[in-house]
């Protein structure tokens, strides 16, 4: 009888016990290594062969499938089951898919993944790049669990960019951080040619951006030449400030902030400017042809060809049309437009309209009748729009000496001066929904010579009109967050990190996609999942349903900010499993929908959750694997176990040997000698791992002379009998023979 030690380090090749750590090619690899004897082996007639010993270093390593994936959310959660659709209705954010890339990750390697995916996922500018998700250890540096980080950006009060410089470029809010947001036929529409924006202010005593038409206007309406939006950084979401003095546009301006804009080439192959072109942009209903008047009398003025009224867009609005001041929204009408005046409610027939937000004539405003320019221009010289989380309200205000401000839209108390105003849909604006979390100052200034001043406007970010995530601010380590672009050269929309854009045009190469004609190219150069469906659905939720008879009762309702201001007043949620339809945490919907399927979330064990499908901080908090710090502006997940780390069934092999056992798996002879538990005796599954069978099982070698035996071919390998991949360090085999 005989023992036979084999070991995949092998002093002379450099390998010595203890020293080594790791070889993953050659003859020493420790999943399938040789070793040569100077002293060749007596193999005796009708020898047998057993393992009496096998010692491996098994890797904590993960499989990641092309099909994992999960959800994140950051929004409003339900806490009671509900019938029919209410407590949909009731969310106006959406899940967003996150996929990490398939491969096998070790522990490091993968939470590094999951992090980054969850950094560079499109959503809320709030939270964009601020996830981390790492590993907790004992004592003895073991996994045990794993820890899910989210920040919130916080207060951006202080943050004014107006004057702010971008490190890299040395760029303000100059040229073209402003640009036209469509007809991009028009080349000449743009800054220097339509107006000028300088670092200077001859009208007002504070610094800020002075932006000054030159085109003149010969349709005498706002014929939109001088109409613009700001795509370099979104305004902030807690205690952001967009603040304009118009005192020197007395002929007509809008002011307001609107979602990421962008006009690009959809097919050249039809005829006409128009009908090549395309627009992220929900097309508005015109209702004045109905003669009801819930729009601007000039916001008609649209795409002639297609009727939609998308050429001086906004989300939120302020004008002085040259006869009042009116104030306008993006919401949904509650009637058909095809009916005769009055309306008829028609909620089967919803569309989008500019619908006017009545700040007077109710027992709470600040004026009887809308304000004349006249009557404006003689107390206030500047319009302000606040953002508290997700609240957006208005305020008039005064510079000068005397320097008042005076809310007229907003339903939620603030500061001394902030009384509150009315409270129903059309009386107030509209909470802030995922579809336009990302806003951006848009101005527009009706006749030549006038001007307008941007004066204060917050965010988060510097500008980033030429701004790279290679190369960001020197005083920004954060991701860039980027405004949508379209390259005229090469036909190419790249979308921004917002999640409308990212949702509202289907992404393909050129060339078209299922029928389409499109030739041009629909990109996101961060590759991430994403929906068609949802931008729709997130916009014309029934809280977006606003009743232009103002008679509705219906009240708006926000969430606002959290305790001291330190983060928007939302939770976090994570679908990681599946969810059954009509749960209460069955929060996707349309495409998005989970099932049996490719589709539906499957990350829950990789991460540590192994017996939840959803986690929730509000849930979380109370059942102890999620904590809230800093009034909760930062939250964090713990799981309950490790990631599930992939333990393939692992045999022992010689290939070099006339053994014959049989594998079912390959359907053939095999030289498989032992199989490796999962376990060692004391229950250790990972790291240096030592098994001795109690009972050896001899496999015969069928060999009718005596051999000699000059080396040995030692494999591990999985039930396919393919070398595995989540061993490591030295493999010492001990073969018994007799």
């Amino acid at each position: 009888m005989s023992l036979i030690v084999a070991s995949s380090s092998q002093e002379q090749y450099g390998g010595v016990e203890g020293t080594r750590t790791q070889t993953i090619r050659g003859i020493e690899a420790p999943s399938s290594f040789q070793n040569y004897f100077t002293s060749p082996i007596k193999i005796p007639v009708d020898a047998e062969i057993a393992v009496e010993s096998v010692k491996i270093r098994r890797d904590a390593l993960l499989d990641i499938e092309s099909a994992t994936l999960m959800y994140k959310y950051f929004g409003k959660l339900q806490t009671t089951d509900s019938t029919g659709d209410g407590y949909v209705q009731s969310r106006l954010e959406m899940p967003i898919a996150i996929r990490p890339n398939p491969g096998v990750y070790n522990t490091e390697d993968w939470l590094t993944e999951v992090t980054d995916k969850l950094n560079i996922s499109y959503g809320n500018p709030e939270v964009f790049g601020k996830y981390s998700i790492a590993a907790h250890t004992d004592a003895g540096g073991k996994v045990i669990a794993t820890k899910t980080s989210i920040d919130q950006r916080g207060d951006g009060s202080a943050s004014n960019i107006v004057g702010a410089q971008n490190a890299v470029t040395g760029d303000t809010m100059l040229g073209q951080y402003f640009k036209t947001p469509w007809n991009i036929v028009h080349d000449d529409w743009i800054e220097g040619t339509n107006w000028t924006v300088a670092n200077q202010n001859a009208n007002k005593t504070n610094d800020g951006k002075l932006i000054t038409r030159v085109i003149a206007n010969t349709s005498g309406g706002m014929d939109k030449a001088c109409s613009m939006i700001g795509n370099g950084c979104p305004i902030a979401l807690v205690n952001g400030v967009f603040n304009t003095f118009v005192k020197n546009a007395a002929s007509g301006w809008r002011v307001g902030l609107s979602r990421p804009q962008m006009e690009y080439m959809r097919d050249t192959t039809r005829t006409g400017g128009a009908n090549q072109r395309a627009n992220l942009l929900p097309g508005t209903a015109d209702f004045t042809t109905n003669g009801v008047y819930v729009t601007s009398a000039d916001y008609d003025a649209g795409n002639g060809t297609t009727g939609r009224n998308q050429l001086d867009y906004y989300d939120y609005m302020v004008e002085n049309n040259g006869t009042d001041i009116r104030v306008y929204q993006l919401s949904v009408a509650d009637y058909d437009v095809s009916t005769a005046t009055p309306p008829v409610i028609d909620t089967t027939k919803q569309m989008f309209v500019q619908s006017e937000v009545k700040y007077y004539g109710n027992t709470q405003s600040a004026t009887a009748v809308p304000y004349t320019v006249a009557a404006f221009g003689g107390v206030y010289d500047s319009v302000e729009f606040r953002i508290t989380g997700d609240e957006v309200t208005l305020w008039f205000v005064n510079s000068g000496t005397a320097m008042y401000d005076t809310q007229v839209v907003g339903n939620t108390p603030g500061a001394a001066d902030a009384a509150p105003r009315g409270n129903k849909r059309w009386e107030s604006f509209l909470p802030i929904s995922e579809c336009k979390n990302a806003l951006y100052p848009r101005i527009m200034i009706k006749e030549a010579g006038e001007s307008v001043v941007i004066t204060d406007y917050t965010s988060h970010w510097n500008h980033n009109s030429a701004r790279t995530a290679t190369a960001p601010a020197v005083s920004q380590s954060e991701p860039v967050f980027r405004y949508p672009t379209y390259d005229a050269t090469t036909l190419t929309f790249t979308t921004g990190d917002d999640f409308y854009t990212n949702n509202r045009v289907g992404r393909h190469q050129a060339g078209g996609a299922n029928g389409d004609q499109n030739l041009a190219t629909i990109q996101d150069t961060k590759d991430r999942p994403y929906c068609l469906s949802q931008t729709l659905r997130c916009d014309t939720k029934d809280r977006l349903i606003v009743d232009q008879a103002f008679v509705s009762e219906e009240i708006s309702t926000y969430d606002n900010m959290l305790v001291g201001d330190v983060g928007v007043n939302k939770d976090h949620a994570f679908i990681i499993g599946h969810i059954n339809p009509g749960n209460k945490n069955y929060y996707l919907e349309g495409k998005y929908a989970t099932g049996d399927f490719a589709g539906q979330a499957k990350m829950n064990r990789s991460i540590g959750f192994d017996d939840r499908s959803f986690i929730d901080q509000v849930q979380g908090v109370a059942q102890g694997y999620a904590t809230a710090a800093g009034n909760g502006q930062l939250v964090i997940f713990t799981s309950s176990s490790p990631p599930d780390y992939r333990v393939h069934s692992a045999f022992v092999r010689i290939s070099n040997m006339p053994i014959q056992s049989y594998n079912g798996a390959k359907t053939s002879v095999s030289k498989i000698l032992y199989h490796l538990p999962r376990f060692t005796n004391d229950g250790r599954e990972y790291g240096d791992l030592f098994f001795a069978p109690g009972e050896k099982t001899y496999v015969k070698l069928h060999n009718v002379t005596p051999e000699i035996l000059n080396n040995i071919q030692v494999q591990i390998v999985d039930v396919n009998e393919r070398p595995v991949t989540d061993i490591s360090g030295n493999t010492i085999v001990v073969f018994h023979m007799k």
